[in-house]
């Protein structure tokens, strides 16, 4: 039984660490069941191949498609599937045509602007919409439509923590002092653009000097998801780095965890991010991205007090200090905080429930197959 995941890849990285989540728990559930990346090329951001590597799955490139190539192409990257599983880009649904043998699976983003109903008539042609975001989130009134209700099932987000170390053990396996306080960013491409990645990183910066400055000198900046140097420019970003500043590539999604436990402060723009510091306790400063999704997301953690929300347009130095200075100063204040975090972004069923169901369609697309099979020819005794 082959799956085929497509995650959009013209933002950021969360969405194949989500698929990948959801990969690793069903083999977990049923190693017989293999897997694959394929990647539109059409919206791709390079960086999101090397990512999508990292995870140990096959990678193949989705070409740009014209009306006479559409087909073949299609056919060849995607004819062996028995199910797909596409996260984020339901514009790909139609595709199904064309290799109708396989279910489709859609993992959607909430509604961006006004989408059409969010697509109501590509996500009918589905076989199932799990909806991953946290349950206090809610569900959008687009997917109470009569023909796709029926198709959705709430999961909350993909989390697999069990296995991470905690912090103290976190910060050992990346090589830091148990004492190191870690304010911990992924600029992941700046997927929000540039002018809102430079903002947050030279808020982020310059808050993490001035606290130096005032004798706080455990604390350090780690900067993940980095492809090269040389993008990090930012207002009072030195192009020399201080000792404090430790910059990585990009990583694997266990990495990343890793990294976010050790941490004592997360900054995220992202949904994944969000969730994933919800999860592993970890206090989480977010500046909510220019989307829909990440709006109501940092408005409802907000009015949860279950993270500092600095929208973009305050971001400065000033503003990141006061929300690291309370964060590090306060317990009482910060164990509140990340246990109201935690309380209302677990819980769904989350990758456990989202993993059986994907199971259950693949078992159904393979008895269906059997039974489309040709009779063999009836041996006739005389």
């Amino acid at each position: 039984m082959h799956v085929i995941l497509i995650p959009s890849v013209e933002g950021g990285i969360g969405h194949i660490s989500r698929t990948a989540t959801l990969a690793k728990r069903i083999t977990e559930l049923d190693p017989t069941v293999t897997f694959e990346y394929v990647l539109d090329t059409a919206r791709l951001r390079p960086f999101n191949i090397d990512f999508a590597r990292r995870t140990g799955l096959p990678v193949t490139l989705l070409p740009p498609r014209t009306r006479e190539s559409r087909n073949s192409v299609v056919s060849l990257c995607m004819g062996h599937a028995d199910v797909v599983i596409e996260d984020t880009s339901r514009w790909l649904i139609p595709l199904r045509q064309i290799v109708p043998h396989a279910a489709w699976i859609s993992i959607p983003l909430i509604p961006v602007g006004d989408e059409l109903f969010m697509d109501w008539t590509h996500l009918a042609q589905t076989e199932g919409i799990i909806w991953a975001y946290a349950p206090f989130l809610g569900l959008p009134p687009e997917l109470e439509i009569e023909a796709i209700k029926s198709k959705v099932i709430t999961t909350g987000p993909f989390l697999d923590t069990k296995d991470v170390p905690e912090r103290i053990q976190a910060l050992k396996q990346l090589n830091f002092a148990p004492d190191d306080e870690l304010v911990v960013y992924a600029p992941r491409g700046m997927p929000f653009g540039r002018e809102f990645g430079e903002r947050v990183l030279s808020g982020v910066y310059g808050a993490i000097e001035r606290l130096r400055a005032q004798r706080r000198d455990k604390l350090r900046l780690v900067l993940l998801a980095v492809n090269k140097l040389e993008e990090l420019h930012a207002e009072g970003f030195p192009t020399e780095l201080p000792e404090w500043v430790t910059v990585v590539g990009l990583v694997t999604p266990k990495e990343s965890l890793a990294y976010t436990s050790a941490a004592s402060i997360i900054i995220a723009e992202g949904t994944s991010t969000a969730h994933e510091a919800a999860a592993l306790r970890t206090p989480l400063v977010m500046v909510p991205g220019t989307i829909y999704e990440t709006w109501l997301l940092g408005t409802k953690l907000g009015e949860q007090q279950a993270a500092h929300i600095i929208w973009i347009e305050r971001v400065t130095p000033d503003s990141m200090t006061n929300a690291f200075n309370q964060i590090l100063t306060d317990q009482q204040s910060r164990e509140a905080m990340i246990q109201h975090a935690y309380d209302i972004v677990t819980g769904g069923g989350g990758v456990e429930k989202a993993a059986v169901f994907v199971l259950q369609q693949l078992r159904i697309t393979t008895r269906n197959a059997v039974n489309a099979l040709p009779l063999a020819p009836r041996a006739f005794s005389r």
